[in-house]
């Protein structure tokens, strides 16, 4: 026979010891990385994570060279030569993560008040256009990365390449087929992950009126992560519009805004904004040289993330 004291003693090992196991469960990762001593990166599996999350894929949510001019300078005169121009891109990225980066993030006050994970980029992108129209642009991302994970830490590499055949219909719209494999590998489990892509792309720009004009680009494609649990693909559409600002014939100020949605559950979070400002130098020279910065928004996952570039093309 249960008395009242038995009873009220099991109710409450219920209520207080069940949750408390549970919270130690979902805690695994916080408490490895800031106090079980003698953990190492291979300690986080991959399993760990919610899913795929946005930034730290150079080229995954990249804006360089993203929005340039659509149309050749003018008074360039185009080569009879197969390379049409080369071009060389810096990269320094930034992101961090809060705890709802982890598949078990219900605790609110670690989500709230610690930023767990943090990624670095250094990258350099080499890239070409090869042929008339049809154009053939090929990018070729290298990165050295750094994952952190309270105190924990360890470098990885982040390398792939880009093919992006595409069709001018005129000198104001064109449209392509993008295909895209980027591979980051560390010490980390959970961090080591393929992405293939293959997207429809199309670009328009506006004609040049009272010092400024326009130019946007929507994309449209099918990604492919991979890694020990995370391997379902998924859709991402991508609208990107920016402003050219010609303040002098041999500078261009580019402010930039893309909005970002994908369907289903594999992405940590569904929509975000990208923004930014890129400043060329030598717009209508054979070489010109550009500069910029971009941030991420309105992701629930990504506490800050900042990108900054310095890059350099050449037309012939």
């Amino acid at each position: 026979m249960i008395t009242k004291t038995s009873f009220l003693f099991k109710l409450l090992f219920f209520l207080w010891v069940i949750p408390v196991v549970s919270f130690a469960n979902r805690s695994n990762a916080y408490n490895a990385a800031h106090h079980t001593p003698g953990v190492v990166p291979s300690d986080f599996d991959a399993d760990w994570r919610k899913g795929v999350t946005s930034g730290y894929y150079l080229g995954f949510t990249s804006l360089a060279d993203e929005l340039r001019d659509l149309r050749r300078p003018a008074d360039i005169p185009v080569t009879e030569g197969f390379i049409k121009n080369l071009y060389l891109d810096f990269h320094y990225a930034n992101q961090e993560f809060n705890m709802g980066f982890f598949k078990d993030d219900s605790n609110t006050s670690l989500s709230q008040n610690d930023t767990l994970v943090e990624h670095d980029a250094y990258g350099i992108t080499f890239g070409m256009t090869l042929g008339d129209n049809p154009n053939l642009d090929i990018r070729i991302p290298l990165a050295v990365s750094h994952f952190e994970v309270g105190h924990v830490d360890d470098s990885g590499m982040i390398a792939g390449i880009e093919l992006f055949p595409n069709y001018r219909i005129n000198e104001y719209i064109a449209w392509g087929l993008n295909i895209a494999h980027l591979n980051s590998s560390s010490d980390f489990p959970m961090f080591d992950e393929s992405m293939t892509s293959v997207s429809f792309e199309t670009l328009a720009e506006s004609s040049q009126a009272y010092g400024m004009n326009w130019s946007g680009r929507l994309s449209v494609g099918r990604y492919f992560p991979s890694n020990d649990v995370n391997d379902e693909s998924f859709f991402l559409v991508k609208a990107a519009i920016a402003l050219h600002y010609h303040l002098h014939k041999n500078f261009t100020m580019l402010p930039f805004i893309r909005f970002n949605y994908s369907n289903g559950d594999v992405l940590t979070d569904a929509k975000w904004w990208d923004y930014g400002a890129e400043f060329i130098l030598m717009p209508n020279a054979p070489w010109n040289f550009s500069f910029g910065i971009a941030g991420v928004g309105g992701n629930e996952i990504i506490e800050e993330g900042m990108e900054f570039y310095l890059s350099t093309k050449g037309n012939f």
